[in-house]
């Protein structure tokens, strides 16, 4: 697969100028591959700036708070002990507490300007090394996501060069495999975990302890493939409907007799250019038209009656 990706970056890449009506056919695809790095990129940067600022909200708001439970438990105590004391010893325990605040006042003295700086020069650093390891590590999106953004791709309007490169090969390795499992996808996926609870019904689900059959990330990686193989044999049904419709040609000779020329042409996989791209309504089994599917390099054949 990242063979196939490196030669899709060479191929757009190889491109002359004097071919740059022929670049524009591939706008599509290329735009949809810019805005789903930049929707990753974007939710990658606001998770972990989210974490900065939270770190450094977290960073600068404790010392804050144990200050503030500090002098209300001083002031408690003192509340407490003047509460305690007699009429007579009033003036005593006044100059008593006077002290005690003075001393309070002198050890809670604030901290010099470079003392601040430097703390909120640790908090800044920190929090700044929070954003970017939770960015780096934490949120990076997974392999899987790559590979989802990338399935979609065969569905785009105008040509597709993923269609073109990545879509054969990944196609006759989806046959293999069919082949040597007898027809039948190894990977469990969610509707058939669906199927097996409901098939199992209530005695299944009590048997088991109520627990429901998890995909790993491996079998979601391998379905994304999976759909990746769909999408593509849905654009190849797609093309050769519409090359079924362009060669069916109608001629006049010069008598008025009509002369059905029928022109079979087979294109390439991703070479032919679509308007709108795969419709929705394109359906197809990949699990049985993986068999039947042609999707080879160029062949023409003409027939003319």
């Amino acid at each position: 697969m990242k063979q196939k990706c490196a030669e899709v970056a060479s191929f757009m890449s190889s491109e002359t100028a004097e071919e740059g009506s022929i670049n524009h056919d591939y706008d599509d695809e290329a735009t949809l591959i810019v805005q789903n790095k930049h929707k990753r990129d974007t939710d990658v940067r606001d998770r972990a700036l989210a974490v900065g600022f939270c770190t450094f909200a977290l960073l600068r708001g404790v010392p804050l708070m144990r200050n503030a439970i500090v002098k209300r438990v001083s002031a408690a105590r003192k509340y407490k002990f003047e509460s305690t004391t007699s009429p007579s010893t009033s003036s005593s325990s006044q100059t008593v507490s006077h002290e005690l605040q003075q001393q309070q006042s002198a050890q809670t003295n604030q901290p010099s300007r470079l003392r601040k700086f430097l703390r909120l020069a640790l908090d800044a650093t920190i929090s700044t090394a929070m954003t970017f390891l939770s960015g780096t590590f934490l949120f990076t999106p997974r392999p899987s996501a790559y590979i989802e953004d990338m399935s979609k791709l065969p569905l785009v309007a105008g040509k597709s060069v993923y269609a073109e490169v990545v879509c054969p090969p990944l196609l006759n390795e989806y046959k293999r495999t069919m082949e040597e499992f007898g027809g039948r996808w190894p990977v469990m996926t969610r509707s058939s975990t669906s199927s097996s609870l409901s098939s199992s019904g209530a005695a299944g689900v009590a048997a088991t302890g109520n627990k429901t059959p998890t995909l790993t990330q491996e079998d979601v990686s391998l379905n994304i493939i999976r759909k990746f193989a769909e999408n593509c044999s849905k654009r190849i049904k797609y093309e050769h409907a519409l090359q079924d419709e362009q060669n069916a040609l109608t001629m006049s000779d010069k008598d008025g007799n009509n002369v059905v020329q029928t022109k079979k042409k087979k294109k390439k996989l991703g070479t032919i250019f679509l308007p709108t791209g795969v419709p929705e309504d394109v359906t197809v089994n990949i699990d049985e038209d993986i068999f039947f599917l042609d999707y080879d390099a160029d062949t023409t054949e003409e027939a003319a009656d």
